[in-house]
């Protein structure tokens, strides 16, 4: 895409020009909220005081962050039971951080979640215990191109909405996925950043997508010991079952309602049972897919996957990160 070429984001629209950065601004992320949400997110992030017991969960959309956030809550709790009330309730740069009673009682630990980097937060988040979650960019793609058609049917501006319903996957990924000036940057400028940062910090945890779904008590009881929430080796089995992609999406299709409730409160508008969100929900494909490892081979062309390949190449740290691709 040249440099004079207007982007128009799929679900986010015109770029605005509504910016955070990190310290030095050698690096930003474009802010996106709901109507009149806007200053009073960045006021709440501003003004917040870490409590002990308190943990972030940080990852790229639609790298898993559903999936961990579960698992996390669960351990913190030390309970199996899911909870019910949305994730979004505790996502920090959708929703001001006041949500999150919606979630967890005022004055006790909670796990916040966020798709930004820790730079661009204020310094009271930073080295804190943080977990980060990684799914490999071909996957994490697929999944990212249907959460972005799903959210956009309900754009107001109907040209776009008509744009994005003609975009295969193909167009998303050469004309979106690797675009930098869009919502907390790319997959690869992000995840540069956290590989290279959770290297040498000990408060910062990196698990794999796939190895959540093929190792799921390995992969738990090393987030157990890392929170130190001490929930036993049957627990622990027993948060594995209860956080399997099928249970799970089964389990929580009340929470998605509850979820695009909460988009539209935000929003000012109002969903009926009629509404077309409500009814991906009820159907659980509002924010739970397929969360398969492998499912790209079903959408890459053999010229999507050359040009992929060869982007990868080329990342600076393509080499270092070992993914799974099925």
């Amino acid at each position: 895409m040249g440099d004079n070429e207007e982007f128009v984001h799929p679900k986010w629209g015109r770029v605005t020009g509504l910016y955070l950065y990190n310290d030095d601004k050698s690096r930003k992320v474009a802010l996106r909220s709901m109507p009149g949400k806007l200053d009073k997110i960045v006021s709440d992030i501003q003004s917040y005081k870490w409590s002990d017991g308190d943990f972030l969960l940080m990852s790229h959309p639609k790298n898993g962050t559903h999936f961990m956030w579960e698992v996390m809550t669960m351990l913190l709790g030390n309970s199996s039971d899911y909870i019910d009330q949305p994730k979004e309730a505790c996502m920090m740069d959708l929703f001001p951080l006041s949500e999150t009673v919606r979630v967890f009682p005022p004055g006790k630990p909670k796990v916040l979640n966020t798709h930004f980097t820790p730079d661009i937060l204020p310094k009271e988040f930073r080295g804190r215990k943080t977990v980060v979650v990684i799914r490999n960019p071909k996957d994490a793609a697929v999944s990212y191109y249907y959460h972005e058609r799903a959210l956009s049917k309900k754009l107001p501006d109907a040209k776009l909405r008509e744009t994005v319903e003609k975009f295969t996957f193909s167009d998303y990924l050469h004309k979106c996925w690797f675009i930098k000036d869009q919502p907390y940057g790319n997959y690869l400028e992000y995840y540069e950043y956290m590989w290279n940062k959770a290297k040498d910090d000990p408060n910062m945890l990196m698990i794999f997508f796939e190895d959540m779904k093929k190792n799921p008590t390995s992969v738990i009881r090393r987030v157990n010991e890392f929170m130190e929430t001490g929930c036993s080796e049957e627990k622990i089995e027993h948060i594995a079952e209860a956080t399997s992609f099928a249970k799970m999406k089964q389990a929580k299709v009340e929470t998605v309602v509850k979820a695009a409730a909460l988009v539209a409160l935000q929003s000012h508008t109002v969903l009926s049972e009629k509404d077309d969100s409500v009814k991906k929900a009820e159907g659980h494909n509002f924010m739970y897919r397929k969360g398969e490892i492998g499912d790209w081979k079903n959408h890459f062309t053999v010229a999507d996957n050359e040009m992929f390949d060869e982007v990868l190449r080329k990342w600076s740290v393509g080499s270092e990160i070992p993914f799974q691709y099925e």
